[in-house]
């Protein structure tokens, strides 16, 4: 973000604070701040500002409000935007969304999508565009690209429903229960 345009400004005052932090004001007017733990702090004229951590790990604000915290261990940064939706990128390039209203959306890579929108209420779209649905009353919908729907109801029954208009009904045991063809 402010890379280059840093290596040439010299430091115009330094001056010790309490507990050894060290204080510095550059030319271009980036101000600096080393903590006696090993942490810096920098902070440009336009608000954005950057903390390393002893860890590695390494907090940006940017001038809009946006925070980007990338944890070094882990591989991952977390976006948080100024509206409060916060943005997970993982190392093995899956992508969540927290929205403020308690809804999560993840990206695999493999191309599936899942929703998460409250205690057993989620919906997953898969890449091959099959779609399964669990819902807070324990119903467990899948409805393939074909047309075919299959649907688990809580106290394990399962009913099959075709495209063609068939409907197999099943215990949960898997036993046929009946058949309904038109």
């Amino acid at each position: 973000y402010h890379g280059g345009e840093n290596e040439n400004a010299e430091i115009v005052q330094e001056s010790e604070g309490t507990k050894g932090k060290i204080f510095r004001l550059y030319s271009n007017e980036k101000r600096e701040i080393l903590f006696t733990n090993g942490v810096k702090k920098e902070i440009f004229p336009d608000g954005y500002s950057i903390v390393y951590f002893a860890n590695d790990d390494i907090k940006q604000t940017y001038p809009d409000g946006r925070t980007v915290y990338y944890f070094a261990d882990a591989g991952t940064a977390q976006t948080t935007l100024p509206d409060g939706i916060k943005i997970y990128k993982f190392n093995n390039d899956q992508i969540e969304k927290h929205y403020t209203d308690g809804t999560k959306e993840i990206n695999f890579p493999d191309g599936t999508v899942k929703y998460i929108f409250g205690p057993s209420d989620e919906e997953s779209i898969f890449s091959d565009g099959t779609v399964q649905r669990l819902t807070p009353d324990g119903l467990k919908v899948v409805e393939y690209p074909s047309g075919q729907k299959d649907i688990v109801y809580p106290d394990g029954t399962k009913e099959r429903q075709y495209p063609s208009g068939k409907v197999k009904k099943m215990n949960p045991d898997g036993v046929i229960k009946s058949y309904k063809a038109d």
